[in-house]
């Protein structure tokens, strides 16, 4: 037995013998066996006397550490803790008091328990923990602003949300499904055949009647081709036979010039039978002279059969001509053309989109609107119209043209009423260059109060500032 006399001293000044350890800074483990709440014993094998460390209480096989700072003290060979915290000093004091008061003891260099309960460490914070919590807050009455300011930014921002909502609400009739429209028109084949030309390209105008595109057929092209093969043969036999009869006539003017000389020249009771020959023969039937009548009976007979088949040849011809120029497709009104569906040697199918034209009424934006609202509309009301084009968000002007009810697959397949507004203040030249066909479109249109309120108050702002007669 050792017998150990200490004098007495306060409770930091009892030191227990209790495995405790050391985990250094380098990772060396130094076992401790004595100690007390002031401080460490460093065993006297060691030389070097640490600063800091991870401080471990082997209990019941599992290890409680913090870290803890040391004052060394060489002539004592003691190291003093330095600033423990209040939860590293209520810890560490729970064994310290357990093992003075027999509550716990040393076994197989473990701190253990026995069956008295053992003191719980308080974990609410320390005073000086609570200072230096509350040490970076900002004043009760700055937080007291702050808390005021953001609850008014919030009610603010739900006012306005709310309030928004009523107003567009009460104030404007929503139109759905709006999108800018031109007015196109499709022309289409009306029978089948095969492109032989294409005139006109996108983009060029026409008016009505002109040839957009031509179409033929082998049966018409063959037939028309024959006609006017058999007009031209005959137009040529017809050629020859004026020349026949212009040689007929010219040898019976050469025999009448004989019978008249042999007249002129004759004695006087020869008179009566040379007149009675010229007689016979201005009415064709002197008998020396009929082969050359015959010969130009039968050129004129001819002539007269040529010109009636060349008659009819020719309203063949015209007939064939309409035939064929009913295939081809032909711009139905004036516009400028939009697509061209075919090209040259294509076979276009009867009924086929062949060439599409705009026609030249200015574009307007269209949408859908419930039946129900059907009374809050009428023609001429003011609309806002909001599109995004290539250079951003665009607002502008417009006034309901026209209201319908029906049913537009494009638009809605539900019943109800087709929106047409007309846009303001753009030519319809710069309407097809900044708005394009099917372009997205936010339509709202003002109730005549609000449209009412806002002239009256553009009336008297005009008023004010002197803007009807210009005055200051």
């Amino acid at each position: 037995m050792q017998i150990r006399h200490e004098r007495p001293m306060s409770e930091l000044e009892f030191k227990v013998r209790a495995p405790l350890a050391l985990l250094l800074d380098n990772g060396e483990r130094v076992p401790i066996d004595e100690w007390s709440l002031k401080g460490l014993a460093w065993p006297e094998k060691l030389e070097q006397m640490p600063e800091s460390g991870m401080l471990m209480v082997p209990f019941q096989g599992v290890q409680i550490s913090f870290p803890v700072a040391l004052q060394p003290v060489e002539r004592e060979r003691y190291l003093y803790f330095k600033n423990l915290s209040g939860r590293q000093r209520e810890t560490l004091a729970v064994f310290y008091r357990s093992i003075l008061s027999g509550r716990m003891v040393t076994t197989d260099e473990i701190i253990t328990s026995l069956d008295a309960p053992v003191d719980l460490v308080p974990m609410e914070e320390t005073e000086d923990e609570q200072k230096a919590a509350t040490a970076k807050t900002a004043p009760r009455s700055l937080r007291a602003i702050a808390t005021v300011t953001a609850y008014t930014l919030f009610a603010m921002l739900v006012f306005w949300v709310l309030g928004s909502g009523i107003y567009r609400n009460i104030a404007v009739v929503n139109v759905t499904n709006a999108r800018i429209e031109a007015l196109l028109v499709p022309h289409i084949s009306q029978l089948g055949g095969y492109v032989s030309s294409v005139p006109v390209a996108v983009g060029d105008q026409v008016v009505a009647g002109d040839i957009m595109v031509r179409i033929v057929t082998p049966d018409s092209e063959s037939a028309l081709a024959d006609v006017r093969l058999r007009i031209s043969l005959l137009e040529e036999r017809l050629t020859e036979l004026r020349e026949r009869e212009q040689l007929a006539l010219v040898r019976l003017e050469e025999a009448r010039a004989v019978l008249v000389e042999a007249l002129v020249s004759a004695p006087p009771e020869l008179i009566v039978e040379r007149q009675a020959a010229l007689d016979a023969f201005d009415g064709r039937y002197a008998p020396f002279y009929q082969p050359l009548y015959d010969a130009l009976f039968a050129v004129e007979r001819e002539i007269a059969d040529v010109e009636d088949d060349l008659q009819r040849l020719r309203r063949e011809r015209g007939r064939l001509r309409d035939a064929a120029d009913a295939l081809h497709v032909v711009a139905s009104q004036a516009g400028i053309v939009t697509d061209v569906a075919v090209i040259e040697g294509q076979y276009a199918a009867r009924g086929q989109i062949a060439t599409t034209i705009e026609g030249l009424e200015p574009r307007i934006a269209r949408g859908w609107l419930h039946q129900s609202m059907a009374a809050a509309l009428n023609d001429g009301m003011q609309v806002r119209l909001t599109v995004n084009t290539g250079d951003g968000r665009r607002v502008l002007n417009g006034s309901v043209s026209n209201i319908t009810a029906g049913i537009d697959p494009e638009i809605s397949t539900e019943f109800g009423m087709l929106v047409g507004v007309s846009i303001n203040g753009l030519e319809p030249d710069e309407i097809r260059q900044e708005l394009p066909h099917l372009l997205p479109v936010s339509m709202r249109v003002q109730r005549s109060w609000v449209t009412s309120m806002t002239d009256r108050f553009n009336s008297l702002l005009s008023a004010i500032t002197g803007g009807d007669n210009g005055d200051p």
